[in-house]
C-alpha cells in the first residue's frame, strides 16, 4: 500500500465538541471548491455534511438532484425534471430536517430557490453553479456558507480509492464500496413483475440506501425519498420505524434495506404500510422463504446479490 502523508494543516473552529481542538489537512487528488461567501470558516461537522451530500451528487451527476445532510446522515434526496422541481419534492417530503442542514444540487440554483433557502435558514450550500440572481439573495446572508464544487461531478464518487479507519487494535483498511446497478443487472425474485417506474424507484433507493449507516432502510417514490432510517442494530425496528415516518406515502412506494432480510417479520411490516416492491441483496438463507412471502401478498421483490453494509 502506498504511504499516506498528511500535512498542512489548518485550524477549524472545534472539534464535534467545542472542547475538542480540530483541522483540516487537504487530501491528494480531492475536490477543487470555492467559498463563496464571506464566512469561509467551515466546522468540522459542516465537512462531514458536505462530504455526504457531495456522494449522492456523484451518484446522480447526470440529472437535476437535490441533497440534504445533518448531523453526518442523509436526511432527505430527490431527483426532478429541474434543480427547482428536485429541491420542492424535499420540501414537501422533509420540511423539518432541512432546516439548519447542508443542501446540495447537481445543477445550478436559481433566485427562487435562493429566497425559499434563506427563508428555511440553510446553513450551507454547495452546487456547481449559481444564477446572478441567486447569489445576490445568498451572499446577503451572512448565516449561509455558499459553496461552489469546481471538480466534475462524475469525479466525486470514489475519489480516495481507500477508506482508513483508526482503531485501538490498529488501522483498519478497505477498498471504497464502488458498487454499481443497472436495471439489466438485478433479478426479479418473486412472481410480481415491478412496473417501470418501481424499477427506477428501486435504483433511485438503491443508490441512496449505499451511502447511508448499517443498518437501514430508504422508502423511495416518485424519485423522492420518503424515509430514511439508518444506524440501528434491529433490522425490523429499521423498517417499521421508516413505514412510520413516511406514513401513507409508503403506498406502492419502494423500500430498499442496504443488505439482505433475514425476517418475515420485514415483510410484514412492508405489507402493512403497502409497500409495492423490495429491493435487497437476497442471498441470505431464508432468501427463498421470504420469496414465498412477498408472492403470497403480491409483493414485487427484486435481488440485487451486493451488499451494502456501512459501519
Amino acid at each position: 500500500m502506498n504511504t499516506i502523508e498528511i500535512s498542512n494543516f489548518s485550524d477549524l473552529p472545534c472539534g464535534e465538541n467545542y472542547n475538542q481542538e480540530a483541522f483540516l489537512a487537504p487530501v491528494e487528488d480531492g475536490i477543487s471548491y470555492n467559498i463563496l461567501s464571506e464566512n469561509k470558516s467551515l466546522e468540522y461537522i459542516d465537512y462531514l455534511n458536505l462530504s455526504k451530500v457531495i456522494e449522492i451528487l456523484g451518484e446522480f451527476f447526470d440529472v437535476n438532484t437535490a441533497a440534504i445532510a445533518k448531523e453526518n446522515s442523509l436526511c432527505a434526496v430527490a431527483l426532478g425534471s429541474s434543480s427547482e422541481t428536485a429541491f420542492y419534492k424535499i420540501l414537501e417530503n422533509d420540511p423539518i430536517s432541512i432546516t439548519g442542514s447542508t443542501i446540495g444540487f447537481s445543477k445550478d440554483v436559481t433566485g427562487e430557490m435562493a429566497k425559499q433557502l434563506t427563508a428555511i435558514k440553510i446553513k450551507n450550500i454547495i452546487a456547481p453553479s449559481y444564477r446572478k440572481d441567486a447569489l445576490e439573495i445568498l451572499l446577503q446572508d451572512k448565516n449561509i456558507n455558499v459553496i461552489q464544487v469546481t471538480s466534475p461531478l462524475q469525479e466525486l464518487l470514489g475519489f480516495i480509492t481507500k477508506d482508513i479507519k483508526v482503531t485501538p487494535f490498529g488501522y483498519l483498511i478497505q477498498e471504497q464500496n464502488l458498487s454499481k446497478l443497472t436495471k439489466e443487472s438485478f433479478k426479479v425474485k418473486g412472481k410480481l413483475k415491478p412496473t417501470q417506474e418501481q424499477a427506477e424507484d428501486a435504483i433511485f433507493a438503491w443508490k441512496i440506501v449505499k451511502h447511508t449507516k448499517s443498518k437501514s432502510a430508504v422508502i423511495a417514490k416518485d424519485l423522492a425519498t420518503k424515509a430514511i432510517v439508518q444506524g440501528n442494530t434491529n433490522g425490523i425496528d429499521i423498517v417499521e420505524n421508516a413505514m412510520d415516518i413516511a406514513c401513507e406515502t409508503s403506498k406502492d412506494a419502494v423500500l430498499a434495506v442496504d443488505g439482505v432480510i433475514e425476517n418475515e417479520e420485514v415483510i410484514n411490516a412492508a405489507i402493512q404500510g403497502r409497500i409495492g416492491l423490495i429491493i435487497e441483496a437476497g442471498d441470505s438463507n431464508s432468501s427463498q422463504k421470504i420469496t414465498k412471502l412477498a408472492d403470497k401478498y403480491s409483493l414485487s421483490l427484486i435481488a440485487t446479490g451486493i451488499r451494502n453494509y456501512r459501519y
